[in-house]
């Protein structure tokens, strides 16, 4: 009698953990529910209407502006000098890297002259040999012109003297050339700037072999740069040499005009596009570099567009808005499409009409400057 009512004790007790813990479950998603707090009854709440009062305002307006295309390009000199050596000799020394300014005739590179210089003594020796045989051809032949005029020698004797003394003289002009020459070779081996610039690289380094044609340097004039421009062949026709054309270089912010100097008359077949040579104005290249990338626009025509102020552009998230004016001065939101940006006015593309009163935002609220 004992063991069942034990047995049965231990059942009810586990029904009962069972039972209270479902209860416990079934407040636990009633409370989550909301059963236990207030609820807002259905229906419709009225927004409070702003006016057009106290705000400042303004009327959407078609503006015809300039269409235009980009073309890409890149930095490039107007002249680039390679600075290449005449004779073949070791570089003993560059004084100049990358990035410095040179000035016309300053010394850049400097080869081992020691051979040449050991033939010019040489050549002068022989000069001063060629000179010493000469006072002694002369004397013999003007001893023998004497005697020859006095009937004492044959006039094969004189011959003979007049030639060696000819050939003597020729003997110390050749002898002179080559000193002249060799001192011509040896102003090659200090090689100096042939205009004033900056260096723009260097290829050589000292010990290396310097030969007749192979760049040591290159050099620009950094007030002197263009922009190199790829123009599609389709829009070739609407430039012409001289006319002036906005462009801009991205990496320095700078914007600015510049002149068509050349147009290549000869079409890239990879791209089929056309060189163009645009300066750019000398008080304009200080932060320029070569090689930067750069943009012109061409223009092709005219576009009528509806431009509003920035200021009554309203942004929520991605989405853009404006706030309309109507009849009775009330405000209405209206969801816009915005476009290219044109000074402080904004290009509408969609979500508005013309002269239509848009309200502007506060000044804390303006959009930032782009």
């Amino acid at each position: 009698m004992t063991a069942f009512l034990a047995s049965s004790w231990r059942l009810l007790r586990r029904f009962l953990t069972a039972l209270a813990g479902l209860a416990a479950l079934v407040l636990v998603i009633a409370w989550m529910s909301g059963w236990f707090r207030a609820k807002v009854p259905p229906g419709e709440v009225e927004r409070e209407k702003t006016t057009l009062t106290g705000r400042k305002w303004a009327y959407s307006q078609v503006v015809r502006t300039t269409e235009s295309v980009d073309a890409v390009g890149t930095v490039e000199p107007r002249r680039k000098t390679i600075v290449a050596g005449q004779i073949l000799a070791t570089i003993s020394r560059i004084s100049v890297h990358a990035g410095d300014p040179v000035t016309k005739g300053q010394q850049l590179v400097e080869l081992d002259d020691r051979e040449l210089q050991a033939r010019l003594r040489e050549a002068e020796a022989a000069v001063a040999a060629s000179g010493a045989d000469l006072v002694t051809r002369e004397h013999d032949f003007q001893r023998y012109k004497m005697m020859y005029e006095e009937k004492a020698v044959s006039k094969e004797d004189y011959d003979k003297f007049r030639g060696a003394y000819d050939v003597a003289q020729a003997q110390l002009r050749r002898a002179e050339e080559q000193v002249r020459r060799l001192k011509v070779m040896l102003s090659y081996t200090q090689i100096r700037a042939p205009v004033s610039g900056i260096v723009t690289n260097r290829f050589a380094d000292p010990g290396d072999l310097a030969a007749p044609g192979k760049p040591l340097l290159a050099l620009h004039d950094p007030h002197d740069l263009e922009l190199h421009a790829s123009v599609r062949e389709a829009l070739i026709r609407i430039v012409q040499p001289g006319m002036e054309l906005p462009l801009r270089i991205d990496a320095v912010a700078l914007q600015t005009n510049g002149r068509v100097r050349e147009i290549v008359p000869q079409a890239q077949e990879a791209s089929r596009s056309m060189l163009v040579k645009i300066t750019i104005p000398a008080d304009k290249t200080s932060r320029l570099y070569v090689g930067m990338f750069g943009r012109v626009s061409l223009p092709i025509g005219h576009v009528d567009r509806l431009l509003v102020p920035a200021a009554a552009i309203q942004r929520i998230g991605q989405l853009e808005l404006i706030e309309v004016a109507g009849t009775n001065g009330s405000l209405e939101r209206r969801f816009v499409r915005t476009g290219r940006r044109f000074g402080d006015k904004v290009e509408i593309l969609s979500g508005l009409a013309r002269e239509e009163k848009v309200a502007l935002a506060a000044p804390e609220k303006a959009d930032p400057e782009e």
